[in-house]
């Protein structure tokens, strides 16, 4: 998938969302005053519970999954190295969440402070993921993730840290797998060890540890982007016998 048309399709994912977390209560209620069935009583409960238990969660699924699926095709597209699908796969699962607490500042009962304290790390770190992905490398000499081997060293150490921090800070993280695995086990295994994650990546510091990271993420990304060969760019501007 080139990046026109990954921008495309993620922008679709964010409207359905939008539409889905913002709008679809209105449907809801349209669809319930039309029916009339609030002239017979109780008779409006399958309709509400259909409409917001099941066709709202799944609409908010199915923009979730299109973020998902695109970012794979065009990690493929890319041809890059493989390992980084599971690594977004771990961001996505982990940030799911905090787009729904943000959909609450619609109806006015998003306060600063919940934004804030439910912020998680992964949220942040796709966030920049996805974004580096929409350059179209495909249309220039840039090369994903640059050509240095210590800079995509470093990426790899920054992306590593921001997928434990994202499982460690995660409440039931491994209740998905567990779920699809048919493995119970899983799940508790994860709990169990999530606390000792933590206490070991956020170094006493809190959270400022993975903001840190987060900082030398985006800065290891965009120094991606800069010419392989500056000085051989530079060349043609160089006075004539600066070189001696």
């Amino acid at each position: 998938m080139f990046a026109g048309r990954y921008l495309w399709w993620m922008l679709i994912a964010v409207a359905i969302f939008l539409f889905f977390s913002m709008c679809f209560d209105y449907v809801t209620w349209a669809i319930v005053a039309m029916s009339g069935c609030a002239e017979i009583a109780g008779s409006c409960g399958p309709i509400v519970l259909a409409m917001s238990g099941a066709m709202k969660p799944s609409g908010i699924g199915l923009a979730g999954a299109l973020m998902v699926i695109c970012t794979f095709a065009r990690l493929r597209y890319l041809s890059v190295n493989w390992l980084w699908a599971p690594v977004a796969l771990v961001w996505f699962s982990a940030s799911a969440d905090f787009p729904g607490i943000l959909a609450g500042g619609w109806t006015g009962q998003l306060r600063p402070e919940m934004v804030v304290e439910s912020l998680p790390v992964a949220f942040l770190f796709v966030t920049v993921f996805c974004g580096y992905l929409f350059i179209a490398f495909e249309e220039g000499r840039m090369v994903p993730f640059g050509q240095r081997a210590w800079l995509r060293a470093i990426i790899w150490i920054a992306a590593g840290y921001g997928v434990l921090a994202a499982i460690a800070e995660t409440p039931g993280f491994g209740a998905l797998p567990a779920r699809m695995l048919g493995m119970p086990w899983i799940a508790a295994t994860i709990a169990a060890f999530q606390p000792r994650l933590a206490a070991i990546f956020d170094l006493g510091t809190g959270s400022i540890t993975a903001y840190a990271m987060l900082g030398v993420f985006v800065a290891a990304l965009s120094a991606s982007l800069l010419p392989q060969d500056i000085a051989r760019l530079a060349a043609p501007f160089m006075l004539r016998g600066s070189r001696h």
